[in-house]
């Protein structure tokens, strides 16, 4: 039997507990954001992870099985809860591996790790909050503790653990407002829950938990419906961004302490020098900007407003843009954003992510860059499942603006992919150094045109549009003239003119 059979028993069977609780999670998930989706978080967090252990041949040692996992699940974590159960299971893993790995861990060892994990998860939040996920890692962390210490088994360590988890759990209704009045427990909290268990059936058997209490997770029969106007007032902001940040040194406290400046539900977390970072903002550019201070090469913006109705079985968009100004007004349009400021360094990665945050069943994506679009159109013809990808002959950012406005516009009966290409359609685009806008405009405007759309960059003053404005209305008196802060360096000004059905080309 190999080294790591027990480790990879466990790392599997978490995935698929966590796979077949997802929609239960999803729907008892109120904290720290109401928007159903930290079952899918912490799924596809682990899942990721198992994704990288898979590709190892079945030879592999303990410890690399645990880099794989932990360089996986970091890469792959979703959403507050996702960075936060990367973090745990990332340091657990590095402190039993450690110790001799999994079969050998004895009950202080596994103490220990557990303990080292819940003191991890604590320091990848920002400003912790009781009745969560963390409560849970410290109840069964200080249990486990002083079983070991009480020269107990390590079978009995472990069981230990998941009935002090189990209580835990359940007392999260009580200590979390917002799941006290929906009537649950804490999602992410169940979470953790479902991953001791299956770490304890790995350990001591698989009816290890037979003579365990279960908890239930719905603690009243109550329907929750939460407005978008709930989801403002409940957490710190509207748009959550996430980025993948390299560094040799430890920057989770700097980062940490910059990104609770920004908006709250902070989460950092990191392992071979990569950091993944989470918050929840009203200033998503923000964000963007700090990961770029970074050197983050992908930046995901979305905005969970937005996104707290949709359906993971329809068509969702995902926007590719260098510009980082250009993430909030497209988050607020309704897509999922991918920040890349260096259309070099796309990460298909960050690509395939971005598609599976959009949608369970087909993303639409545009593209302003054309290596943005080579990428997105060479990941579309290679994928053979779900999300289905199309990719749109966009070709300028201001197509992208474009085509996501449209899809916003969309009502039932529509055709979304025919809606956004035919916006393409209509946009005719070009550039300008600034010093002659109004004459570069000129050349593109016609009596038909709709919207302009001016994206500057970085440096460029808002008031080069003045003139150009006044040259628009000679033309075209009943056009919108939108003018966004793109923050890419050239050129000065990216130009769309959008006109109506008749005037298109």
């Amino acid at each position: 039997m190999a080294e790591s059979t027990d480790l990879r028993h466990w790392l599997t069977t978490g995935a698929a507990a966590m796979k077949g609780a997802r929609d239960r999670l999803d729907s008892i998930n109120v904290f720290p954001v109401a928007d159903a989706d930290t079952g899918t978080n912490l799924y596809l967090t682990v899942r990721e992870g198992n994704r990288a252990v898979a590709k190892l041949p079945a030879t592999a040692t303990h410890r690399e099985v645990v880099a794989a996992f932990t360089r996986g699940a970091l890469l792959g974590a979703r959403g507050n809860s996702g960075v936060i159960l990367s973090q745990y299971l990332t340091t657990f893993l590095s402190k039993i591996d450690a110790r001799g790995g999994m079969a050998k861990a004895s009950s202080s060892h596994i103490a220990d790790a557990l303990e080292a994990a819940a003191d991890s998860a604590y320091g990848a939040v920002g400003s912790p909050v009781e009745g969560t996920i963390l409560t849970v890692a410290r109840s069964a962390a200080n249990y486990a503790r002083a079983e070991a210490a009480g020269g107990a088994s390590r079978d009995r360590t472990v069981v230990a653990a998941v009935e002090a988890a189990r209580e835990a759990l359940m007392r999260t209704h009580e200590q979390l407002p917002s799941a006290h009045e929906a009537g649950v427990v804490d999602a992410g909290a169940a979470g953790l829950v479902l991953q001791l268990e299956m770490l304890a059936e790995t350990i001591a058997g698989p009816d290890a938990l037979a003579g365990v209490d279960e908890v239930r997770w719905e603690v009243r029969d109550q329907g929750l419906t939460v407005s978008a106007d709930d989801l403002r007032e409940h957490h710190g902001g509207a748009y959550e961004v996430m980025f993948v940040a390299r560094d040799e040194h430890d920057i989770r406290d700097a980062l940490t302490g910059e990104l609770e400046t920004i908006g709250d539900s902070v989460a950092v977390t990191g392992a071979h020098e990569l950091w993944q970072a989470h918050v929840h903002t009203d200033v998503p550019h923000d964000a963007v900007v700090r990961g770029i201070e970074a050197h983050a090469r992908q930046i995901i913006v979305r905005n969970i407003t937005m996104g707290h109705d949709a359906d993971r079985a329809s068509t969702g968009v995902v926007a590719l843009t260098a510009c980082p100004g250009l993430a909030e007004p497209l988050a607020d349009a309704g897509a999922v954003v991918l920040v890349v400021p260096d259309p070099e360094s796309i990460s298909r990665r960050a690509l395939k992510r971005a598609v599976k945050d959009a949608s369970g069943a087909a993303a639409i994506i545009v593209a302003g860059d054309p290596r943005l679009r080579a990428e997105a159109a060479e990941l579309a013809q290679k994928r053979r499942k779900k999300p289905f990808i199309t990719v749109l002959d966009a070709q300028h950012e201001a197509h992208v603006v474009s085509a996501v406005a449209a899809a916003a516009l969309v009502t039932p009966g529509q055709d979304l992919e025919e809606e956004m290409a035919a916006a393409i359609e209509r946009t005719v685009v070009g550039s300008s150094t600034g010093d002659a806008l109004d004459e570069d405009i000129d050349s593109l405007v016609s009596s038909q045109t709709e919207v302009v759309s001016l994206i500057l960059a970085d440096g460029v003053a808002e008031a080069v549009t003045d003139s150009a404005r006044t040259s628009v209305a000679g033309v075209a008196p009943f056009a919108d003239v939108h003018v966004y802060r793109g923050g890419h360096h050239f050129p000065g000004v990216l130009i769309g003119v959008e006109s109506g059905p008749e005037g298109a080309a």
